[in-house]
């Protein structure tokens, strides 16, 4: 898949440019270089690449793996780790991201090839519905639940995105909204995701207890239906809130 965007995510300069000098030779765009966890979530919603190489150790406070589990979550988006680290507890932290790939260093250009031409062609398979494409999908839903406070969630539970009236009701707008987990707003005896996914197409109203960002606690119901993949694959979950209780 040639002409295909990647982000290189190393702490190591010189390795970043040798792999950056690979990438084009093999025919691929190299989106950016970043060197901790935090400037490759900024040049993920920068560049939007179809990919990303990720060194497990970083410098700063977020090592590849949080990194690559924050991308999963806001993004969605095929991640290859790369480490020189091959124990057993690096790599039972790395599978438990599901990254779609694991290179141990030095590689060669072809295991670095074949690692990425898979994960392309996984994610292009099983994840054809990417979070922000399920917004596009269902943003004019949104538009029209003019009297529910709706919100569109990814399968880990992170909010992407929220209509008018349920900033209103949490005090808040879309940038404080979007991006955090749906946990930190909402208050249940049994969590929410588990009720979501032991549910089948749709939940009858959950009571539950909303907490604004100022503090301020509302019960509420919420009604919960599945935004599925073309093979039926939960890509994501659209809760409404009729009314206050």
């Amino acid at each position: 898949m040639k002409g295909k965007k990647i982000l290189i995510v190393e702490d190591e300069m010189v390795i970043s440019l040798e792999i950056a000098a690979t990438l084009k030779r093999l025919g691929y765009i190299v989106a950016g270089q970043a060197i901790t966890g935090n400037d490759a979530l900024k040049l993920v919603e920068e560049t939007d690449p179809d990919l990303i190489l990720m060194d497990i150790r970083l410098k700063g406070n977020m090592d590849g793996i949080e990194a690559a589990c924050q991308v999963s979550d806001r993004f969605d988006l095929p991640v290859i780790f790369l480490t020189a680290h091959s124990d057993e507890a690096t790599l039972e932290r790395a599978i438990a991201v599901s990254p779609s790939g694991y290179l141990i260093k030095p590689f060669k250009d072809r295991e670095l090839y074949s690692s990425i031409e898979l994960a392309l062609h996984k994610h292009d398979i099983r994840q054809r519905i990417r979070p922000e494409r399920i917004v596009r999908e269902v943003q004019s839903d949104l538009a029209h639940l003019s009297d529910v406070s709706a919100l569109v969630i990814s399968p880990r539970g992170i909010i992407i995105r929220a209509n008018q009236k349920a900033c209103d009701l949490f005090e808040t707008d879309q940038d404080d909204l979007c991006g955090t987990q749906i946990t930190t707003w909402i208050c249940t005896d049994t969590p929410i995701l588990d009720v979501l996914s032991g549910s089948e197409g749709s939940i009858l109203p959950y009571n539950v207890a909303v907490r604004s960002l100022g503090g301020t606690i509302k019960k509420v119901n919420i009604e919960a239906g599945f935004i599925a993949g073309e093979e039926g694959r939960i890509r994501g979950y659209l809760l409404a809130i009729p009314h206050v209780c």
